[in-house]
């Protein structure tokens, strides 16, 4: 397991909790601006694309694959309970588009530690 997940420092966290939230927050505003619901999703894939890319540049992580599963295990599980208690429990809403925001979250970690990887060691 100590291979797997990489241990997270309080600059990781805070730097991790400023993502949840400008997440979340674009989520919350984004029907304002957007009225399609691809432009939401596109619009959420490059946002989430570049915090994440933030995430590593600024924490700097030395096994890249380890911090990417830590960071993918927490913004998901905090993404789940968050969607099951907005749209299952409150809204009575549930749709594809949850599990779609799940797997986008889940996914960009890894594709974004890839071009960290490949870009910090130009």
């Amino acid at each position: 397991m100590r291979n797997f997940l990489s241990p997270l420092k309080l600059k990781d966290c805070l730097t991790l909790i400023g993502l949840i939230i400008i997440g979340f927050g674009w989520l919350l505003i984004d029907q304002i601006f957007l009225p399609e619901v691809y432009q939401r999703f596109i619009a959420f894939f490059i946002l989430i694309f570049i915090l994440y890319y933030l995430q590593f540049a600024i924490n700097k992580p030395v096994n890249v694959i380890s911090y990417a599963n830590s960071i993918a295990l927490i913004t998901v599980s905090f993404i789940v309970i968050v969607s099951f208690i907005m749209h299952v429990i409150i809204n009575n809403d549930f749709t594809y588009k949850s599990i779609l925001i799940w797997v986008i979250s889940g996914l960009l970690p890894y594709l974004t530690g890839f071009i960290y990887m490949n870009t910090k060691k130009k």
